[in-house]
């Protein structure tokens, strides 16, 4: 990964493919991660004016020599400095272990890292979150996901950009239409519910409306209308674009609650659901398997038990080698 690469990121200047393939290479290792936190802690002070020659240094003298006029014991001076210089390591520390609520301290180090106008929520393999949009709208982001939106929306639009599953609950303003965008396709909505499914490396993008009324907008087509209990499903191999009845939205949605419904599932997306909710790697060692489908649900089961239902439920039989699951 290039420092121009890098630094286009910070500054929010790449598509949502780039964006994502930059997010992997700082996840890959902790160098990368610290060479990315360096980075980027070079971009903010750069962006304070008042900084002579852009001086990293400058805030902290600036600090001291404020703490020194207003005549504090040396112990205070002291306890405030390592406050300072605490504050500054928490905020680029690379290997920090977060916890699953909203706030959280790498939402926190989140929000610092990305342009001051814009917010992202990250999640990891394993991880869902809820998120509370500037008008009040509700989204829970699935695993291994990524949402990125201003801090303010403006007069005339509401707008985000998804990598990864997320149910979206939006207050409707029909003065404000709320758009969601995607690798392939924009979605826009003035109120309702529904559910995205927009992975980078899934074969296609499913919109499915709960309640309410969207449009799908495709580069410069008719936009498509769809009802409620109905999915739009985007091939990104063949460009097109179809309408399907979902009879169970249940099985759509059911990952909020912690749930995997498969029903006639091709087992290659049942275990890329499966990696993204367990936080494992996956490997279908067989030519028969790639061709099967997968029907069954998985109630809040650990990665052990879900195995066992395999193999019970299926023609399924696995073994585990070097930390990874092997289908056989």
């Amino acid at each position: 990964m290039n420092k121009k690469q890098i630094i286009k990121y910070i500054k929010g200047d790449l598509d949502s493919i780039d964006k994502r393939k930059v997010i992997e290479w700082i996840r890959k290792n902790p160098e990368n991660q610290k060479v990315y936190n360096i980075l980027k802690a070079k971009y903010i002070a750069s962006t304070f004016k008042d900084a002579p020659n852009n001086s990293n240094d400058f805030f902290f003298e600036r600090f001291k020599n404020n703490i020194k006029k207003r005549k504090f014991g040396k112990k205070i001076y002291l306890v405030a400095s390592i406050a300072v210089a605490f504050a500054f390591l928490w905020n680029f520390q690379p290997n920090t272990i977060f916890n699953d609520t909203l706030s959280s301290p790498k939402e926190s180090i989140t929000k610092t890292l990305n342009d001051l106008s814009k917010v992202s929520f990250i999640t990891e393999r394993g991880d869902k979150k809820e998120v509370y949009l500037p008008d009040g709208s509700k989204i829970v982001l699935n695993a291994d996901s990524e949402l990125s939106y201003p801090r303010e929306f403006n007069d005339s639009i509401r707008e985000v950009t998804l990598v990864g599953e997320a149910f979206f609950d939006i207050k409707r303003d029909v003065t404000k239409p709320f758009i969601v965008n995607t690798n392939s396709i924009k979605i826009r909505v003035l109120g309702t519910s529904f559910n995205v499914k927009s992975y980078s490396k899934d074969k296609r993008i499913e919109t499915t409306l709960v309640s309410g009324k969207v449009e799908l907008i495709k580069d410069e087509e008719t936009p498509i209308i769809l009802a409620p209990s109905q999915k739009a499903v985007f091939h990104k191999k063949d460009n097109k674009l179809e309408i399907e009845e979902v009879k169970s939205l249940d099985q759509v949605v059911s990952w909020r609650e912690g749930k995997l419904i498969f029903n006639k599932t091709p087992l290659q997306e049942v275990v890329s659901d499966l990696e993204r909710k367990y936080n494992t790697k996956i490997i279908i060692n067989s030519k028969t398997l790639l061709n099967y489908e997968y029907t069954g649900t998985f109630d809040n089961l650990s990665i052990n038990d879900v195995l066992k239902l395999l193999t019970i439920s299926s023609p399924i039989k696995f073994k585990i080698a070097d930390d990874k699951i092997i289908l056989e």
